[in-house]
């Protein structure tokens, strides 16, 4: 029963991050795409970092547990407040549902609608128009340029992934408390998202992605050549590195949702967060490879990946200001 639980948790959780990224960035606009989507992953530090602290005041593990669930309970009334995505309903051909919602967000807003309904049924025919096979990951996978950097971005999810919990598992081994240690940790990423709002706003995603996961290459490698007489040292790096990796997943989902389509792009944020999943079903066992080998193998392993990362992420377009793609060969032709 125990895991049948757990499996449902895992699977309504997730499924509600991938989905949930993919509706808000469907709903605003280019100049809002970057602070909405920060303030997700800022939820996700304040609630990373109170975690702690919940757990030091609930040790009972069937109190703990209330504690995490209760809050999920107001978010059914989500259905009746979060809007479909219009880009979703224009693309499935539901023009009515489309001209009502934007109707209701022209009024919210204090607009006037100004738009024909031949503009929304000349859209919807280029959208429709050769998108009729299956929409699936594989089919994503036919086009050449999407399926390099789909494959791209599976690597880089699995990468963060990987870091990011095999690094927050990593925090009870630091010096000092470990309740301090891991709220520490997750306070961390609350200056990385502001860095990381600025720097993309600067710089762009490709430049902020690779300085990210270069910068944590460096923090973890950085962290086999601290003598054991400097703990605080090596704490420093390791918050460093989670950090970096924090602001790099982050990024991960604005990043992923802008590179695709419409018609495809729920299902690639969610294959790629399948890639992250494997990552961290292995991160636990890093641990104990450090134990079986030596203990800088699993810090030199954060190291090299992140490298590997940060550069093939060079190699990917920028999406900065760009207008959302809707078909399949608007995605394939996307940043040329």
């Amino acid at each position: 029963m125990f895991l049948i639980l757990r499996f449902l948790q895992a699977f309504g959780r997730t499924g509600l991050t991938t989905v949930g990224i993919v509706l808000v960035m469907e709903i605003v606009g280019p100049q809002h795409r970057t602070e909405t989507g920060l303030v997700i992953q800022i939820g996700w530090a304040v609630g990373f970092s109170t975690l702690a602290v919940v757990a030091w005041f609930f040790k009972d593990w069937f109190w703990f547990q209330m504690a995490l669930s209760v809050p999920y309970i107001p978010l059914v009334l989500a259905y009746w407040l979060v809007p479909e995505s219009p880009r979703w309903l224009l693309a499935k051909g539901k023009t009515k549902e489309l001209q009502k919602l934007m109707k209701k967000a022209a009024k919210m807003n204090g607009k006037e609608l100004k738009i024909d309904t031949r503009d929304i049924q000349e859209i919807q025919n280029k959208v429709q128009k050769g998108n009729q096979k299956t929409e699936t990951i594989f089919y994503v996978l036919k086009w050449p340029r999407m399926r390099i950097r789909a494959l791209n971005l599976h690597y880089s999810w699995f990468v963060n992934s990987f870091m990011y919990y095999g690094l927050a598992f990593h925090t009870n081994d630091l010096a000092g408390n470990p309740y301090l240690n891991f709220t520490i940790a997750g306070a961390l990423e609350l200056p990385s998202y502001l860095l990381l709002y600025w720097g993309i706003k600067k710089w762009g995603r490709r430049p902020m992605s690779a300085t990210l996961m270069l910068v944590a290459a460096a923090s973890c490698a950085s962290i086999s050549a601290v003598p054991q007489d400097l703990p605080w040292l090596s704490t420093s790096f390791a918050m460093l590195g989670k950090s970096c990796v924090a602001g790099s997943f982050g990024l991960l989902y604005i990043y992923t949702s802008e590179l695709f389509p419409t018609v495809v792009r729920n299902i690639t944020i969610g294959s790629c967060s399948v890639s992250a999943r494997i990552g961290s079903i292995l991160a636990p066992f890093v641990r104990e490879l450090g134990k079986a080998t030596h203990p800088v193998v699993p810090n030199l392993l954060y190291g090299l990946l992140a490298l590997t990362s940060g550069l093939l992420g060079l190699l990917l377009p920028e999406t900065r200001d760009q207008a959302l793609p809707d078909t399949l060969e608007e995605g394939e032709n996307f940043g040329e």
